[in-house]
């Protein structure tokens, strides 16, 4: 009877693992970059079932590009640091091709061509969630 119940809930954790395939929730992650002169173009899975406060994870990303911190890529900072970022934000990194982001964001200088760069002048961005304008922290 002991086996039968211990065979029983094994079987039950191997099919709930299964169940959730290889969404394991993580710390969000570059998947590709594009560097245009120091702009960057960024996908990013947020590696979460939602992301509650877009506002908030937005700054958390821009964070983690100012320390260089993701896991996948590390950013080369030989010519500087970049001057703008763009990212496609995807829940998991199987949802990118044929779905939608769930969330755009830009990081961009206020004035454009004073060669200010993320690092050393963050004052001196903006950040916009979907296109809407998102206050400083």
């Amino acid at each position: 009877m002991k086996k039968k119940l211990l065979l029983i809930c094994l079987f039950i954790i191997l099919l709930l693992q299964g169940c959730r395939g290889n969404h394991i929730p993580a710390e969000p992650d570059v998947v590709s970059s594009i560097s245009m002169n120091r702009d960057q173009i960024l996908t990013v899975v947020a590696n979460c079932v939602e992301i509650e406060n877009k506002e908030e994870f937005a700054w958390k990303l821009i964070e983690m590009c100012r320390e260089n911190s993701f896991h996948t890529i590390k950013f080369s900072t030989d010519r500087g640091y970049a001057t703008s970022i763009d990212m496609r934000v995807y829940l998991w990194k199987d949802e990118i091709e044929g779905h939608d982001a769930v969330m755009e964001i830009e990081y961009k200088p206020v004035e454009f061509n004073m060669d200010y760069d993320i690092a050393n002048d963050p004052d001196k961005f903006e950040l916009y969630v979907d296109g809407e304008l998102v206050e400083p922290q």
